[in-house]
């Protein structure tokens, strides 16, 4: 993986001191820019992104210490890491920096190797071990995995809106049936009506062409016509009453019809729900599972080292794959990584300064059982540069990335210490088991 090339700005009020230093970093591929002052490097973080800072002690207004104090306090600038470059020396000094927020000391004098062992440290540069393509076909297996869960649960949604388009369906033609046979009555009434009032029409024709007849014949077809339009008036009322059984026989059949069809379609309904309740509770053991199995897989091998930094490259990797499967599940909320400290056994060198001791040296002689940032109470002292940039970058992201540096007292141990009477190698290995990150899911999915 290539990296992104980081930018790193070195406060010092000597000329000669920020060249040599900027030298040293441009060979490494670093983007470097200085400043004169601790003011001049404040007003210049405001209008700059950096990523690494190289603070010089002593300077004219504020000193290092001053303007490491006030960088910390800025929640814009406080996850820079701070590195103190200078020529004070001794465990008071580099605990007095490192409580005020820096990440360590870094002599004037620095040889070359030192500096890239520092560097590699920070995530500046990167040393090339193991197989890239094996770890970018790991993850994509991975995002396959959980991209075969999100097509399930697609599949399980598109067949809930099918049955509830189907109860639409019925729902219309059912109305569609009742709207039909009203407006087939309706016909029905018309057309007698009709029909009636056309014999009518004829008889009275047929009287007015015998207007010149006797009137006598004139009585007698008033007679016929009225005996005729009484006769229709009663076939009409008798077939009104008729059809108006008929209707309402079979109104009633459709009324016995329809409550049919709603007491199956409430039945249909009843089945419906019930799936979807059914369904609705297997995609909540799905996501879940998916919860429980990335918890799982993402608390795996987060040990540190002592001289580490807790927050690397390594599990910014681990924690953006995480966050895509998070992401392509819908999940909304907060991830907690908890960095806990391990209890490591230690000597002090001819500089005064806690080192690792010796594999074979027992631990009944270790000068001091602890950590170097026991006291510690800074995120960014256990932040690289890569993890440092990639949070700030995901700061206005769905899924809030909580990191927390957790003291020797608040710590939990995750392996048991061996007795004292084993060697230096054995309970170091061990402490750096408990030297890790724990990564929660806050939220359920």
């Amino acid at each position: 993986m290539t990296m992104a090339i980081s930018r790193a700005l070195v406060v010092d009020d000597s000329r000669s001191a920020r060249i040599a230093l900027k030298k040293l970093l441009e060979e490494h591929a670093l983007e470097v820019s200085t400043a004169q002052s601790g003011e001049e490097a404040i007003d210049f973080l405001k209008r700059n992104k950096i990523d690494v800072i190289f603070m010089d002690h002593t300077m004219p207004g504020m000193d290092g210490l001053e303007a490491v104090t006030a960088i910390k306090a800025n929640p814009a600038t406080a996850t820079i890491p701070v590195m103190m470059y200078t020529t004070r020396e001794g465990e008071v000094y580099v605990g007095q920096a490192r409580a005020l927020g820096a990440v360590g000391v870094l002599p004037k004098n620095v040889q070359p190797h030192q500096l890239f062992e520092m560097l590699i440290k920070l995530g500046l540069v990167q040393e090339r071990r193991g197989s890239e393509s094996d770890n970018k076909r790991e993850r994509e297996i991975g995002r396959d995995n959980l991209n075969d869960v999100v097509e399930e649960i697609d599949r399980e949604l598109e067949n809930q809106a099918m049955g509830i388009s189907v109860q639409a369906l019925v729902a219309r033609i059912l109305e569609d049936q009742h709207l039909t046979l009203r407006s087939d009555i309706l016909r029905s009434h018309r057309t007698f009506a009709k029909e009636v009032a056309k014999e009518i029409s004829r008889d009275r024709d047929r009287t007015e062409e015998s207007n010149g007849a006797v009137a006598t014949g004139m009585s007698s077809i008033y007679k016929v016509g009225v005996g005729i339009v009484f006769v229709a008036a009663v076939v009409f009322g008798f077939l009104a009453l008729q059809f108006k059984g008929q209707r309402d026989s079979v109104m009633n059949a459709f009324a016995v019809n329809q409550s049919d069809h709603a007491n199956a379609l409430n039945s249909e309904l009843g089945g419906l729900q019930g799936n979807l309740v059914a369904t609705q509770s297997s995609l909540e053991n799905v996501r879940n599972q998916a919860a429980q199995a990335l918890a799982w897989a993402v608390n795996s091998d987060n040990y540190v080292g002592m001289h580490e930094a807790a927050f690397s490259a390594g599990l910014m990797e681990k924690v953006s794959t995480l966050m895509s499967h998070l992401e392509a599940l819908g999940y909304i909320g907060e991830v907690e990584m908890l960095s806990h400290l391990g209890r490591f056994c230690l000597t002090i060198n001819d500089a005064g300064d806690y080192e690792i001791a010796p594999d074979d040296l027992a631990v009944a002689r270790c000068d001091y059982i602890g950590h170097i940032l026991e006291n510690s109470p800074h995120t960014s002292e256990r932040l690289s540069v890569p993890f440092a940039r990639f949070y700030r970058a995901n700061e206005q992201q769905d899924i809030h990335l909580n990191l927390v540096a957790l003291n020797a007292s608040e710590s939990v141990s995750s392996v048991e210490y061996p007795d004292a009477n084993s060697t230096a190698g054995v309970w170091n290995a061990v402490a750096r088991m408990n030297n890790r990150v724990e990564i929660r899911i806050l939220r359920n999915l």
